[in-house]
């Protein structure tokens, strides 16, 4: 009786080690498989929105092979629209239903199944041999080579680690230390890659605090940069070490469209007036991700400001059917939907007026002639109903080319020269007009706009630039 009790307790034991084990293996599938679909979220954020940034590093070879094994198996993405992909650069299918959140299951379920097992596990190998540039901070891989370690001890404690250091951050902000900040806000990402609040105001910093006391470096003080294919000075060194920090945060936290947002408007729309890029970041998080109502407002203006009227137009009226009744649809949005009619008209107006120069046969340029003024009307209206200062400005805008276009140049400078002033936002615009004006009139320059006219012969150069680029 006794040996069977005992037989019996034994057998039971092997039992439940065999079930530990087949548990243990299964925890370690999924971990592998959440450590692998995470990358391959970053890498194919990396392919869409961001020139190539894993040379030296394994990645871009790994995501093709998986790209390639699945090409057959994924759901077809038949437009890259709203994405903020380039259209010119090209995007694999994987790359593109990584993007789409109704895709997701689809691609975990291929992620963690034996269809990719084989690049699974060099994907695990690889990580291990730090040969990702995605996976620096995806650590599963480390946890699973050897039981009980170092690491597994410390794994459960990187958040709280990382909050300690994001104390220590902020207290080196109140000390004045931003030095000391950088390194440190470094480190607590490596330690908490999803802690999405020290991303962005890590990057708050570096684009506004860090800066706020910094003058605007003048163009012959600044040198080439390879890596943004930009001049910089010490100021402007710093947005870039902003957009670099969001960089990052949206590979390691792609569904995420606060990241997007501060990249696209805080950075690229305020800091460096880079309205295409702001669009590019502003695109996914207003229609691939959750967002709050400001953030497609934000697109819509960047959209005007990167003369894409026609889009920022549509994307107001469907701003309009979806909150009818805020206060943004009330007020603002109809002011913008007026804004790009306008611009639309405008730009109808000079495209039918080019044509009309281009033309030989003096009936068709007389049609164009006509068809170019029956949209300038349409756009002083609109303006005219927009009843503000930035339509009062385009109103004097477009009375002074038709002065320009008579020959009427001192004129034409006199109601540019008052509209400037009135409208400071267009001041740039209105002078480069003038400085035109001037050029076919031969009336002489000032001393400014001698400068301003030689600048822009000589090109904005600075150190290092190289030839190319100019």
């Amino acid at each position: 009786m006794k040996r069977n009790s005992l037989f019996i307790l034994i057998l039971l034991l092997a039992v439940f080690i065999a079930l530990g084990t087949l548990q243990n293996r299964h925890l370690q599938q999924l971990r592998a498989s959440e450590a692998f679909y995470r990358w391959i979220l970053a890498a194919a954020t990396n392919e869409r929105l961001f020139s190539d940034q894993s040379e030296g590093y394994d990645d871009k070879s790994l995501f093709m092979s998986i790209a390639d094994a699945t090409e057959s198996l994924l759901p077809e993405v038949s437009t890259m629209e709203n994405t903020g992909a380039d259209p010119i650069r090209p995007v694999s299918r994987l790359g593109m239903v990584a993007g789409e959140q109704e895709h997701r299951k689809t691609l975990w379920k291929l992620v963690s199944g034996p269809v990719l097992a084989q690049q699974r596990q060099r994907f695990l190998d690889d990580a291990r041999q730090r040969k990702l540039l995605f996976a620096k901070d995806i650590q599963y891989a480390e946890a699973q080579a050897s039981g009980v370690n170092v690491f597994n001890l410390f794994f459960g404690f990187r958040k709280v680690a990382a909050t300690f250091v994001w104390i220590q951050v902020d207290r080196f902000w109140h000390q004045g230390m931003m030095y000391r900040m950088i390194p440190l806000m470094k480190t607590c990402v490596t330690l908490d890659p999803n802690f999405v609040d020290a991303y962005l105001l890590g990057a708050w910093h570096l684009a506004y605090n860090a800066t706020a006391k910094m003058v605007d470096t003048p163009q012959a003080l600044k040198t080439w940069s390879d890596k943004y294919q930009t001049c910089l000075g010490e100021k402007e060194r710093y947005y870039y070490l902003a957009v670099d920090f969001l960089q990052d945060g949206i590979q390691k936290n792609s569904d995420n469209y606060k990241l997007y947002f501060d990249l696209g408007f805080a950075v690229y729309k305020n800091k460096l007036q880079d309205y295409e890029k702001a669009v590019k970041y502003l695109t996914p998080a207003t229609y691939k991700m959750y967002h709050d109502r400001w953030v497609p407002r934000q697109l819509f203006i960047c959209l005007e400001l990167n003369g894409q009227y026609e889009k920022a137009l549509e994307g107001w009226q469907q701003y309009v059917k979806e909150y009818p009744e805020s206060q943004s649809a009330l007020e603002t949005a109809p002011r913008f939907i007026k804004r790009n009619q306008a611009f639309i008209q405008e730009k109808e107006a000079e495209k039918a007026e080019a044509e009309a120069k281009a033309t030989a046969d003096p009936v068709a340029a007389q049609l164009k002639r006509k068809e170019a003024e029956e949209h300038t009307q349409a756009a002083l209206r609109l303006w005219t109903e927009l009843n503000e200062p930035f339509g009062d400005y385009r109103i004097a805008r477009l009375h002074a080319l038709d002065l320009g276009n008579e020959g009427r140049y001192i004129e034409a400078i006199g109601v540019l020269e008052k509209a400037r002033w009135d409208n400071l936002s267009s001041f740039d615009e209105a002078s480069e007009l003038i400085m035109e004006f001037k050029q076919k009139g031969n009336i002489p320059l000032s001393v400014s706009e001698k400068k301003a006219m030689l600048r822009k012969e000589e090109g904005e150069t600075c150190t290092g630039q190289p030839a190319a680029s100019k």
